[in-house]
């Protein structure tokens, strides 16, 4: 009975996966991984499983827009690698920038046949809550080093280059035309994860400073030393 328990929690997490979409998993899906759910946390068996799979898909970015006190305009992203160091401040935005995908609810009413089921309906809503929570506390955080500034945030997909464009065209990882914006609109996805409408193509951003705290600085100088001094 314990290894049926330990395979069920294997396969349960890849299986709820599986069926993520706009509107969060299959009910089926979540009712089948329930009872293992607790388990599989505590073993970690719940990772993700798309980052490492043959096929990761796209990988997501937040696009932060910044407007000074000045009126002037710059542009952040996150991750990114030419900006962020150690790898493990690169690696740390990363995993915030999925997460925050991961979390995405869109707004306004929901379809008809969740509207008409109260549980259904009250997890819509609270799930819109969450992801409206973790976006705003991304931009309360950038608020404390541009202070006085609009700051708005939005979501970017990029995707990796087909073969034919790998190869043919020789197109670069970092092309414009694999990024394009997630808008934040229930008319922007569809279940399965497909977007509709036209593809919104954008070009690499301007970045600006980001301004550490001096303790901050001092504690980054360290990582950056050991880092050459392991290599």
């Amino acid at each position: 009975m314990l290894i049926i328990g330990h395979l069920w929690a294997v396969v349960s997490r890849p299986i709820e996966f599986a069926t993520l979409g706009p509107f969060g998993a299959s009910p089926s899906a979540t009712w089948f991984r329930a009872p293992v759910r607790g388990y599989s946390q505590f073993a970690y068996l719940d990772h993700g499983y798309a980052f490492f799979a043959p096929d990761p898909g796209p990988s997501h970015l937040i696009e932060a827009d910044i407007v000074g006190p000045d009126q002037q305009r710059t542009t952040r992203r996150y991750p990114d690698r030419t900006d962020q160091s150690p790898r493990l401040l690169y690696h740390r935005h990363f995993m915030l920038s999925e997460f925050l995908n991961d979390v995405y609810h869109p707004p306004g009413e929901p379809p008809r046949e969740i509207a008409e089921d109260p549980s259904a309906l009250r997890g819509w809503h609270q799930s819109r809550r969450r992801y409206e929570s973790v976006r705003d506390s991304i931009r309360n955080r950038l608020e404390t080093h541009h202070p006085d500034s609009q700051i708005t945030i939005q979501r970017l997909q990029h995707r990796p280059p087909g073969l034919p464009e790998f190869i043919d065209q020789q197109m670069p990882l970092d092309d414009p035309r694999l990024y394009r914006i997630l808008h934040d609109s229930i008319d922007g996805e569809l279940p399965g994860g497909e977007l509709s409408g036209a593809v919104q193509t954008i070009p690499p951003a301007p970045l600006a400073p980001l301004q550490f705290p001096q303790a901050d600085q001092r504690r980054m100088q360290i990582q950056n030393d050991r880092s050459e001094v392991a290599r």
